[in-house]
């Protein structure tokens, strides 16, 4: 047994002392402290201790509150308590092992009796404390798995999986899907460093992360340098397109004033559309929870079909946004798999704060209000 530390405390000072020779005698390693009753408070408060020993010589309603304050300290409510006593009876013993004490010791002591009782309750103490160690290890491990669940998973997608073991797939009548790519991510991918340049996506998403949080939405995935993220899924929102649209712009803008002070420069696209959704688990080992759908398809080739730090925004997306957002109608394109489709830029909101881009810093710098772009021409 390692070095155990004993804090013996009562009103009479010299039998503190003698109950510490006494127990020092057993040749154990064991460190004995002493405190009067009006010290052990910030004692028990302040150092743990393996085992409490009171010493007691007053009215069963002061070594109930003596027990009492023992078990609601900082430092010791776990710690086993024994308590000497020169007259025992039934009704006390009783309630004294009710208020948490583990066991007694009579007084005068007989050293075979004060020794196992003392050393039963430090094996008993060991054993709390490397449970409790253990308890805080796996409380650590279960945090550390539900925080990369949730990196995975939305919340409420773990907790159905939790409860009921599987998760059904859902429908969502109204929800809003953004894809994100970064531009030329081959060309830098073939001229950085392998770790500078996921050093470097690794600081994109995370921000990109925090954006989606910020605004509620959800991350479903990342595709290589591509995000795919959703808003109104799993927890439906009235507001959807705009908290999207919301993110769009913090995400441009995160990379605009990133791009001010680091070395490696990057851009974005990012299409937008909204509609009705399927959300789903897939898989049942390695869980995946994606989305699938008309609206799905559009946000993607919205993406496909936008220009370097712009935000392209589907019909559906524009008819909800128009009377919060200004856009720029773009020519109509003939998207690969869905045909011709309506798509527009999105320029300002509707109180004409400029929704800025790279193309457009020096109009930003010089405080301009309102920005131009070119109509885009069909791809």
């Amino acid at each position: 047994m390692n070095t155990a530390n004993i804090l013996i405390i009562g009103n009479e000072i010299c039998n503190l002392e003698l109950l510490k020779r006494q127990l020092l005698e057993f040749d154990e390693e064991w460190v004995v402290n002493t405190k009067v009753y009006r010290n052990s408070k910030v004692e028990l408060n302040s150092t743990h201790h393996n085992l409490v020993i009171i010493d007691f010589d007053g009215s069963p309603q002061n070594l109930l509150e003596k027990i009492k304050i023992i078990k609601q300290s900082n430092k010791n409510y776990s710690t086993p308590v024994l308590v000497c006593f020169m007259e025992t009876n039934a009704k006390l013993i009783k309630a004294m092992l009710e208020a948490g004490a583990l066991d007694f010791i009579e007084k005068p002591f007989k050293p075979i009796e004060l020794f196992a009782r003392v050393r039963t309750a430090l094996i008993l103490s060991s054993t709390i404390d490397k449970l409790n160690q253990q308890a805080h290890i796996i409380s650590e491990s279960q945090s550390r798995l539900n925080e990369i669940l949730s990196g995975l998973l939305p919340k409420e997608i773990i907790e159905e999986l939790t409860v009921s073991g599987e998760s059904k797939p859902k429908k969502y009548r109204e929800a809003s899907v953004l894809f994100a790519d970064m531009v030329d991510f081959t060309k830098k991918s073939m001229s950085l460093p392998p770790k500078i340049l996921i050093d470097e996506l690794t600081q994109i998403f995370s921000a990109f992360d925090g954006i989606i949080k910020k605004y509620g939405c959800t991350r479903i995935k990342t595709m290589g340098d591509g995000y795919l993220a959703v808003s109104g899924i799993p927890t439906p929102n009235k507001e959807h397109a705009i908290k999207l649209i919301q993110v769009a712009v913090d995400m441009r803008n995160f990379l605009m004033i990133r791009n001010l002070t680091n070395p490696v420069q990057w851009e974005v696209k990012i299409g937008i559309n909204s509609g009705e959704v399927i959300g789903s688990v897939l898989g049942s080992n390695n869980f995946l929870f994606d989305v699938f759908g008309d609206a799905v398809n559009t946000a993607a080739r919205m993406e496909k079909t936008c220009g370097p730090n712009q935000i392209n925004i589907g019909m559906s997306t524009y008819l909800s946004t128009r009377d919060k957002f200004r856009y720029i109608e773009r020519l109509p394109n003939d998207v690969k798999g869905l045909g011709i489709k309506s798509m527009y830029y999105l320029k300002s909101s509707c109180n004409n704060t400029a929704i800025t881009n790279t193309e457009e810093k020096k109009e930003h710098e010089d405080n301009q209000k309102t920005l131009s772009f070119p109509m885009a021409l069909s791809i």
